[in-house]
Parts: C-alpha cells; sequence; structure tokens
C-alpha cells in the first residue's frame, strides 16, 4: 500500500510540470487582452512593452508547482499577484513597475484557464502534454479568440475571488476531453493529425477566450479601485441583450467548410459532447 501511494504522489508531482500551454501561446493571448484594458492603461502597456513582455517571462519562469492547481499553489499565486497589483497601483509605483506585474499576472490567469495546468487526474497526462502545447502554438493563426464583455460584479463589486474560483472550475470541466480527443482512436495520437474540428480545438478555443477575458476584467478590476475610468470597450449593437462579445480574431475557423466532402471521415465520429463556454 505504501508504494501504491509512493508511486500516485510521484505521478501526481510530475503532472503539476505539464502545464498545457507553451509562452508563444501566453503571449499571444496577454499581448490580444491589451485591446480591452481600460484605454488609459492599455496605452501605458503599449508604450512600456519591454516590461509587459518582462513580466509574462516572469510568470513562465515561476516554479511549476506555483502555476499548477492542488496540489500546486495557483489559486493562491494567483490571489496574491492580483492583491499586489491593487496595492502598487495605490501607493503608487512608477506605472511601467505595474506593466510588468500585469505581465505576471497574465501568466497566472492563462494558468487559471488552462486545463492542464489545474487538474491532474489522468494517469497519462505526461504522455500528451506537450503535444496539447504543441498543437495549440500550431492553431494560434486559425484560433478565433471571443471577448465576452465586462464583468461588472467583478469590476465594481470586487470579488474575484469568484472569478479565480469560476475559472479553475471551468478548466477542470474541460481537462477531461483533452486527454479523451488525445486517445480516442485507442491509442496515443499525433498532434498533427488533430484538425479544427477536433474537440481540442474547441477547448482550446473557449479556453484561451475565457482567459482574454479574464484578464481584461481583472485589469480593469485594479484600475478601477486605483480611480481609473473604465469605458465599454467596444459598442454594444442596438438591440443585444446581454454582455458585449466580440470576436478579437475574424481571420480562421474552418477554411474548408464551403468545400465538397471527399467521403467518409476518416476518423470515427468523436461521442464527446463539451459543456457550454
Amino acid at each position: 500500500m505504501t508504494r501504491r501511494r509512493g508511486g500516485s504522489l510521484l505521478a501526481l508531482l510530475a503532472a503539476i510540470t505539464c502545464i498545457g500551454w507553451g509562452g508563444d501561446t501566453a503571449r499571444h493571448v496577454a499581448w490580444t487582452a491589451v485591446d480591452f484594458f481600460p484605454p488609459d492603461f492599455a496605452r501605458q502597456v503599449r508604450k512600456n512593452e519591454k516590461r509587459f513582455d518582462a513580466g509574462i517571462n516572469r510568470g513562465l519562469a515561476a516554479p511549476p508547482a506555483w502555476r499548477a492547481g492542488p496540489p500546486g499553489s495557483l489559486s493562491q499565486a494567483l490571489d496574491a499577484q492580483i492583491r499586489r497589483c491593487a496595492a502598487d497601483l495605490r501607493k503608487p509605483v512608477p506605472l511601467e513597475d505595474l506593466v510588468e506585474e500585469f505581465g505576471v499576472l497574465a501568466v497566472l490567469v492563462l494558468d487559471a484557464n488552462d486545463p492542464l495546468a489545474v487538474a491532474h487526474d489522468d494517469s497519462r497526462e505526461a504522455e500528451y502534454s506537450a503535444a496539447y502545447r504543441s498543437y495549440v502554438d500550431s492553431i494560434l493563426e486559425r484560433v478565433r479568440l471571443v471577448y465576452y464583455g465586462q464583468d461588472h460584479a467583478l469590476i465594481n463589486g470586487g470579488a474575484f475571488n469568484n472569478t479565480i474560483a469560476a475559472a479553475l472550475a471551468r478548466s477542470e470541466s474541460l481537462y477531461p476531453f483533452v486527454g479523451e480527443e488525445f486517445y480516442r482512436t485507442g491509442e496515443l495520437r499525433n498532434w498533427r493529425t488533430l484538425d479544427d474540428r477536433s474537440v481540442t480545438f474547441g477547448v482550446a478555443g473557449v479556453s484561451l477566450s475565457r482567459a482574454l477575458t479574464d484578464l481584461a476584467n481583472l485589469v480593469a478590476y485594479v484600475w478601477h479601485r486605483g480611480g481609473g475610468q473604465i469605458p465599454t470597450p467596444l459598442p454594444t449593437p442596438l438591440g443585444h441583450v446581454g454582455p458585449t462579445i466580440t470576436k478579437a480574431r475574424l481571420d480562421g475557423g474552418f477554411p474548408d467548410r464551403d468545400e465538397p466532402g471527399r467521403g467518409a471521415p476518416a476518423m470515427p465520429k468523436s461521442s464527446i459532447n463539451l459543456p457550454p463556454p
């Protein structure tokens, strides 16, 4: 029994190093999110772009256990970084220093929306985690990032722990679908065989879009606490009810969707049903 527990512990410790998204993905989403920051702060980020990149690099270099869900300390790290940014703005510190700290925050928000960083229940995770990282890096020019709109309860109410909890819960619910898709044929699939109709593409699109939205809203929350103005990022269409939803990238999707079929699918039909985004 002791040996079995020891093996499980080693597997779990190995799993928390299998963070699913790489640096290219983190930088892509973090910089895309800048378009939805409060305009005054977005200008500071673009003015001090090297400091924002430096913060992203610091976040990426953090110990894996600090960037992973239980038994890692991701939730505590994210909580602490939000509080640090809010405290720095009130001191105040030089804005370029604050920009760098938000770069660190961006990585932690992305981690909270990364299913492979949050959950570690699949014993096969170590076998496909690197492949998933390569796959997501490869689809960045095709995936459509969606900004889901301002979270007024967060920005005005300040319950950022609810935002953290929602992100972690969402990532945990999406986690099983990544492994299921990689093993849908009964054996580990090469990530290059996954097309834009795969479940992994959908998981990545939802997760990255939620990360973009969470980051923009957390930045707005901190900026608002410091007395900054929070205008609506983009106009809502006349008659629209609910949050503003904006496609951050209009290219990509399914480039061959209008082409005629070429016979029976090579892969069996997936029975995986994703939860709503």
